[in-house]
C-alpha cells in the first residue's frame, strides 16, 4: 500500500506539470514527485542542521561574516542563489510554476548538494567553532534557507512553515508567509562566474578520473589522491594558478584563504598546475590521465597522495609527524582547531586532584 504523501506532494505534482499538453498521473508519477519533494527537504534539513550556532547579521550577537569579507566562493554561491530566486520570481508572474520548481530542484541538486555542501563539509565538520571559514560558511547557509523556504512558500506551504519554524535562530517573522518575497537576497551579483564555472567543469574531469582510480583499487576515498592538471591557455592557467595555494601547508593561511583552493574544492590531499603534460606522465598512470573531451578543457592525471593521512581531517600531508605539536598523528590546520576547542572547554574538563590515601589501622 502506498504511503500518505500529504498535500504537499499533490501540489508539488501539479506544479510539475505542462498544463498545457494532457496530464498524466498516477502511482508511480505520484512516486516520482515525491522524490523530488524528499530531495529539497533533506537538502533543507541538511542546512538547518549546520547553523546551530549561528546568530544572523540582524542578531545582537551576530557571528555572521560580512558580504565584503566572504570568500569568492561563498559570493559566488550567493550570486548563483539571486539568479535562481529572480527566475523564479519571473517565473511565477508568468504562472509558469513548472519552469519555477525546476529551476528550484536544479538549485538544491545540482548547485548545492552536488557542490557546495559537498565541499563545505570540511568547513563546517573540521574548523574551530569560530574559524571565519566556517562562520563565513554558515552566514550563506543562513541567507540561503530563509530565502529558499520564502522560494517554495506558494507550492510547498507546508514544508516552507516546517522550515521556518525550525530555523535555530530569530527570524523577521513568525511565519514564512510574513515579510514577503526575499527581493534583498536577489541582488546579489553573479561573483567570479567565469572562475567558478571552470573550477566546476574541472571538478567533474578529476572525479571521472578518480572513479577509473577507485575501480582499479588505487584511491578509496578521494583525499587519498592527488591531481595534476595541465592547460596551454594562459588565462585559463592564470585562473587555476590563483587557486593552487601554498605547497607547504595543506591549509594554507598564506596565499589563500583556506576556502577558495583547490585541494578543498575539488576535495583532494594535493593539485599540482604543471608546465607540460611530461610532468603529468611522470607522476601518474597513463590509466589515470584524461586528455581528451574535459569539460575544462584541461588535461587532468591522478595519483595516490603524499604524506600521512590527518587522523582527523583524513587529508595527506607530508608535515604529519615531522612537526612538534601537541598531536602528532593530525595536521597544523586540526591541532590549531583541538587547541581553540580546547580553551573555550577546558573547565569543563579539570582533572580531579588526586584523593590522599586513607590510612587504616592495622
Amino acid at each position: 500500500k502506498d504511503p500518505a504523501y500529504g498535500a504537499d506532494v499533490l501540489r508539488l505534482w501539479v506544479a510539475s506539470v505542462d498544463y498545457s499538453g494532457d496530464v498524466a498521473v498516477g502511482p508511480n508519477i505520484i512516486k516520482q514527485t515525491f522524490e523530488g519533494y524528499r530531495k529539497l527537504r533533506n537538502t533543507a534539513r541538511y542546512i538547518i542542521g549546520n547553523l546551530a550556532d549561528f546568530e544572523p547579521a540582524s542578531a545582537a550577537g551576530s557571528n555572521a561574516i560580512a558580504y565584503e569579507d566572504l570568500p569568492s566562493l561563498d559570493k559566488y554561491m550567493l550570486g548563483r542563489f539571486s539568479e535562481v530566486l529572480k527566475e523564479v520570481d519571473e517565473a511565477m508572474d508568468q504562472y509558469q510554476f513548472q519552469r519555477a520548481i525546476q529551476e528550484l530542484l536544479r538549485f538544491a541538486s545540482a548547485d548545492l548538494s552536488n557542490f557546495y555542501l559537498d565541499v563545505a563539509k570540511d568547513r563546517l565538520y573540521i574548523s574551530s567553532l569560530d574559524d571565519p571559514r566556517r562562520r563565513s560558511c554558515q552566514t550563506v547557509l543562513q541567507m540561503v534557507i530563509e530565502g529558499f523556504a520564502k522560494a517554495v512558500s506558494p507550492i510547498l506551504p507546508h514544508m516552507a512553515e516546517d522550515i521556518w519554524q525550525n530555523l535555530p535562530f530569530e527570524t523577521s517573522g513568525n511565519s514564512v508567509f510574513e515579510g514577503g518575497w526575499p527581493k534583498h537576497l536577489a541582488e546579489f551579483d553573479l561573483y567570479e562566474s567565469e572562475k567558478w564555472e571552470l573550477v566546476r567543469n574541472l571538478r567533474d574531469d578529476v572525479n571521472k578520473v578518480l572513479e577509473l582510480a577507485r575501480i582499479d583499487k588505487l584511491v578509496g576515498a578521494s583525499l587519498e589522491a592527488s591531481a595534476y592538471v595541465y592547460t596551454s591557455d594562459d588565462k585559463v592557467k592564470a585562473i587555476l594558478q590563483s587557486l593552487e595555494g601554498d605547497e607547504s601547508l595543506i591549509h594554507p593561511p598564506v596565499k589563500t584563504n583556506g576556502v577558495d583552493e583547490f585541494r578543498t574544492v575539488l576535495m583532494l590531499s594535493g593539485v599540482k598546475i604543471v608546465d607540460d603534460v611530461a610532468t603529468i606522465e611522470a607522476e601518474c598512470d597513463e590509466k589515470y590521465i584524461s586528455t581528451t573531451d574535459t569539460a575544462s578543457g584541461c588535461t587532468v592525471g591522478v595519483a595516490k597522495a603524499k604524506g600521512k593521512k590527518c587522523e582527523r581531517c583524513w587529508f595527506y600531508d607530508t608535515q604529519i609527524g615531522e612537526q612538534d605539536l601537541p598531536h602528532s598523528d593530525v595536521c597544523q590546520r586540526c591541532n590549531d582547531a583541538i587547541a581553540a576547542w580546547e580553551e573555550v572547554n577546558s573547565e569543563k574538563f579539570v582533572k580531579a586532584a588526586p584523593e590522599e590515601p586513607v590510612e587504616t589501622m592495622a
